[in-house]
């Protein structure tokens, strides 16, 4: 097999889109395909993937222009397939760079691009008027654009700000319209454009507007800001992912009066918002948790309190209540496990008692929404978020008394709550689900650093006769590298503002079957 790359996107790539790779070797080990400036070469990249193996595919995500972070601009670059090996002179050991491929060019621009190149909008109805946005997942840097519809049925159209309209016909129903959107820079004279296309399924007015409900949870790590475009990273993410209601944890309001994460995210995918209240002076101190969704809130009908935000979304004539929470990280069980199995020891009990997770879902969440759990089999009821606690179910207790394992899940269990994951996945050696971490991979603020526990700590758990679980999976995308340096490594690590990935959480999904009976 002979060492060669290729390029699956164009030779002119706008800054922030992602960068594809294909890479094959006949010489596998420590590789990498590295981003030059135009001109460079040797350990005077701006940026490398890892390359493992005989072949692959690697992505560059969000190339940054921004200063402070290896200061990439427009201009030219080129990628090359490097193998990295050691040489031991005067008996210490250096890194010798090995070219395994010629330089391939390419031309980084500031050229508009979609965040997806095509998408499924929600449900729609017969006879009923339809607005799509599609201007917010564009990514222009500032520059002015306008948008044009290339192709699709008659009865879609788009406006000139990036806004798809119109009105359903009736031989559309159980069917679907599609319309593909162009975006260019007007009297830019490149021919460059870019465009996404939209499918909207349409249902007849008798028909459930929903027969299948898709539901996420995602800790946005510290608003989305550990990852270049961390914003734009999470609304490909939940369009890619098909997500019709997302449960956000790690949002804030800053800078009341002006838009927190969870509005700002959901002006960009044109969807509802509900957000937690600014009401402490210090924003830090108020929940940071946020809800979105592709169907009406009524915010109105929705609530909050201490420890939760309860949002009521509404499916055409079914009403589900989605709550959300952030239970406290303080006291954390495995962290007392020190040989990392999962056996609930007399050890983690007593972590356990000092926590708060089982109280607050006990006595902060479910006591207080007592009453929608009650009809819950007219109205379902989802509980989701970051439990900063596992599964009773994943760990073995090997105590006799109270707590006998993870209190806040078994409480919700007790008041008829189903895991939605381990519904599907009813294994967890099987299916272990972890959640933290993909990019926590060690604790590094110890004076022996070791390796932090892989834990399943984000769930959606539900009540309620007309959901059925049909699939729940956790969700990364790339390979994200790690959040912290561990001071074994004696090369450089990826940087964790490349990532693809923009959380230190995975996200977790779950597809419901919608039952109106």
């Amino acid at each position: 097999m002979p060492n060669r790359i290729s390029l699956y996107s164009p030779g002119r790539i706008s800054l922030g889109a992602d960068i594809l790779v294909y890479y094959e070797t006949d010489t596998p080990g420590n590789n990498r395909v590295c981003l030059y400036p135009e001109g460079s070469t040797g350990k005077n990249y701006r940026a490398f993937e890892y390359a493992p193996g005989r072949a692959g595919v690697v992505r560059f995500s969000g190339i940054s222009t921004e200063k402070g972070k290896d200061s990439i601009s427009p201009g030219r670059y080129t990628v090359k397939l490097i193998g990295i090996a050691e040489e031991t002179v005067n008996c210490e050991k250096t890194e010798v760079i090995l070219p395994l491929t010629t330089a391939l060019s390419l031309e980084l621009t500031h050229d508009p691009y979609f965040l997806v190149e095509s998408f499924v909008s929600a449900n729609v109805v017969v006879g009923q008027e339809c607005s799509i946005k599609v201007g917010g997942i564009l990514e222009s840097f500032g520059r002015q654009v306008t948008f044009a519809k290339h192709s699709g049925d008659a009865w879609l159209d788009v406006s000139a700000d990036g806004v798809i309209s119109g009105t359903p016909p009736g031989e559309f129903a159980g069917r679907s319209g599609h319309i593909v959107v162009v975006a260019g820079v007007p009297g830019s004279g490149s021919g460059v454009g870019t465009s996404v296309a939209v499918t909207v399924p349409v249902r007849s007015a008798e028909a459930t507007l929903v027969d299948q409900l898709r539901v996420a949870t995602l800790n946005m790590w510290y608003d989305a800001t550990i990852v270049r475009n961390g914003l734009g990273k999470v609304a490909r993410v939940l369009l890619e992912q098909n997500v019709d209601i997302v449960a956000l944890q790690e949002v804030h309001r800053y800078e009341h009066p002006a838009p927190g994460t969870v509005r700002r995210l959901a002006e960009r995918l044109g969807w509802y918002y509900h957000e937690y209240p600014r009401i402490k002076s210090d924003a830090g101190e108020d929940k940071d948790i946020g809800v979105i969704s592709r169907y009406p809130i009524d915010l109105d009908n929705s609530g909050y309190d201490e420890e939760f935000l309860r949002s009521e979304v509404t499916l055409g004539g079914l009403t589900v209540q989605v709550c959300c929470v952030h239970l406290a990280y303080w006291h954390y069980g495995p962290h007392a496990q020190r040989n990392g199995e999962k056996r609930f020891t007399t050890v983690v009990q007593k972590v356990e008692e000092a926590s708060r997770c089982g109280h607050e879902m006990k006595e902060g969440i479910l006591k207080k929404i007592k009453k929608y759990i009650a009809a819950a089999d007219e109205c379902p009821v989802i509980v989701l978020g970051d439990f900063n606690s596992p599964s009773h179910h994943d760990w073995v207790s090997e105590v006799t008394s109270k707590p006998l394992n993870y209190r806040a899940t078994q409480v919700l269990e007790r008041k008829g709550f189903q895991d939605s994951y381990r519904a599907v996945h009813p294994d967890p050696q099987a299916w272990p689900g972890a959640t933290w971490s993909p990019t926590a991979l060690w604790l590094a603020d110890k004076r022996e650093p070791r390796i932090e526990p892989q834990e399943r700590i984000d769930f959606i758990f539900h009540r309620g006769k007309k959901l059925t679980v049909l699939d729940s999976r956790v969700h990364v995308t790339g390979v994200p590298a790690p959040a912290e340096e561990h001071p074994d490594w004696k090369t450089e690590p990826r940087r964790v503002w490349y990532n693809e990935w923009p959380s230190d959480h995975a996200a977790v999904i779950t597809t419901y079957r919608v039952d109106p009976a």
